[in-house]
């Protein structure tokens, strides 16, 4: 596996991996519109393009084939921390290490490459399996959000998490 910036080309992988609407949210808390296109992510990157703070990224295969996607977003120069969100994996292939492998891969661009000191990462207290990836690949939950966000009338928390460089 490998990183390389968004392309618009990844967007419509990208979103067919978001196959139902309770998946989508877990993973945008309502801050795009289901169901998901490929056009809205070449929009965000499209808003972020001189945004020195923001980094789309999509993790590929040994075949060059996108499999993971990220965001790098709120990038303090100053702190040198930088907040991972919006992360995915195809949904063939979850549960097989991909996550655990992307999250490697980006650990390492973010405290080697871009030399930040931590990293952090939101994930619903519902989604056992993101923060079981999340926690494999060495990040520590460090709060939770005050404010939850409601999805069909129930409370979802958001648990914070982060990893600090070595």
């Amino acid at each position: 596996m490998r990183l390389r910036p968004y392309k618009p080309c990844d967007g419509d992988a990208v979103a067919s991996w978001l196959t139902d609407e309770k998946t989508f949210n877990m993973w945008c808390a309502g801050l795009y519109h289901y169901p998901m296109t490929g056009d809205q992510l070449d929009e965000r990157l499209e808003a972020g393009r001189n945004n020195p703070c923001e980094f789309m990224m999509t993790a590929l295969d040994d075949d060059g084939t996108p499999v993971g996607y990220f965001l790098l977003r709120n990038a303090d120069w100053e702190a040198m921390s930088v907040h991972m969100g919006f992360i995915v994996i195809d949904a063939a292939r979850r549960g097989k290490g991909y996550g655990k492998q992307m999250l490697t891969l980006a650990k390492k661009y973010c405290f080697e490459i871009l030399g930040m000191k931590r990293i952090t990462l939101g994930v619903f207290h519902i989604n056992r399996r993101a923060m079981d990836c999340y926690e494999a690949a060495g990040f520590i939950p460090y709060g939770t959000e005050e404010k939850p966000f409601l999805y069909n009338g129930r409370e979802w928390k958001v648990i914070q998490m982060e990893c600090l460089a070595e």
